[in-house]
């Protein structure tokens, strides 16, 4: 397991009187909302510290040794840009000792989501264009590390600019991503963690495009930090990747016709073609034409450096040096 987020505590344990205690007993002004993947609860450790508190209820009669497996893959999901998970507590029913609730203590995220960083109609100000670089190649780090920093790796996660959220150093961090014991999809193989050995052709099929799925859901959160705007359905997704696709041909003019108004002058051309380049690609129709995450990383860390390099900046957008002879771009067809 690669090494996990910096600065977080140790994953635990916690008794049931901790996070009755934390959330105030449940309290409605606790409340943070309610989703397909359980209420979701705002608290505060005794240390002073603010958590999300997920509760999950459990339909199937299960012990508690039925779901460790899955507890201890959460407790290795640790990375700067994944909201990562605190630990854990088991709520039991007395007569037989099976599992009536868990609740999944996560770090809190406060400074809202991608998309309000980026689109018109939010208090707050929008994001620059070295800043949107930055948060993308947040995204794909944690993309990456979903995939290849544990085994089996998590594939499959449904990504969502909503589920992207920016903690108070406006580093990207995604909320939101497969965990079977979440989803209640704890006996089913072949959604969301890469398993080998199946005699299905269909699953084991599917098994090796599933990274290419989160490929795609990374390309629409790149098509709207380019745009600036929320999309609405997957058909403006392919209308505008086309219509980007025809820009990138163009000229610089058709280009900056396309990107956020906000930022369109502040971005180097060829920092923007790059970043469409990829996003075009992560769209693509067949999953097999898509890029790998290595490749898109890649490319936005080169499209991060040439902007810093036009800035004058020394440094790049994630924080650290890049030299020319790090960067590599791939052949966009």
């Amino acid at each position: 397991m690669k090494l996990g987020a910096v600065g977080l505590p140790a994953y635990r344990t916690f008794s049931l009187e901790e996070i009755e205690e934390a959330t105030n007993n449940f309290h409605t002004s606790a409340f943070m909302g309610e989703g397909s993947h359980g209420q979701m609860y705002r608290g505060r450790l005794k240390d002073g510290s603010i958590v999300a508190v997920r509760c999950l209820k459990i339909k199937k009669s299960r012990s508690t040794h039925n779901f460790m497996h899955h507890i201890e893959l959460i407790s290795k999901l640790r990375h700067r840009h994944l909201v990562s998970a605190l630990g854990h507590c088991f709520e039991c029913y007395l007569d037989d000792s099976s599992v009536s609730r868990i609740f999944l203590v996560f770090e809190y995220i406060p400074n809202g989501t991608l998309r309000s960083w980026i689109s018109e109609g939010h208090s707050r100000p929008r994001l620059t264009w070295t800043q949107r670089i930055a948060a993308a190649i947040g995204v794909a780090k944690g993309i990456q590390f979903l995939h290849t920093g544990i085994v089996p790796g998590v594939y499959s996660n449904n990504l969502k600019i909503t589920d992207i959220l920016l903690d108070q150093n406006l580093v990207a961090k995604i909320s939101s991503y497969y965990l079977p014991l979440i989803t209640d999809d704890m006996g089913k193989v072949g959604r969301g963690i890469s398993r080998s050995g199946s005699k299905d052709p269909v699953l084991n099929a599917r098994v090796k495009q599933e990274e290419k799925i989160d490929v795609y859901d990374f390309g629409v959160i790149l098509l709207e930090i380019i745009l600036g705007r929320q999309l609405i359905s997957r058909n403006e997704v392919g209308i505008l990747k086309d219509r980007l696709q025809g820009c990138i041909a163009a000229d610089e003019a058709a280009r900056r016709s396309m990107v956020d108004p906000a930022v369109h002058k502040a971005c180097l051309d060829q920092s923007l073609r790059t970043m469409m380049e990829i996003c075009v690609r992560c769209l693509l129709k067949d999953p097999a034409d898509r890029p790998s995450v290595e490749d898109v990383l890649w490319n936005l860390q080169f499209a991060a450096q040439v902007q810093d390099a036009w800035c004058g900046d020394s440094q790049s957008s994630d924080g650290s040096p890049v030299s020319a002879s790090q960067s590599r771009i791939l052949t966009f067809r």
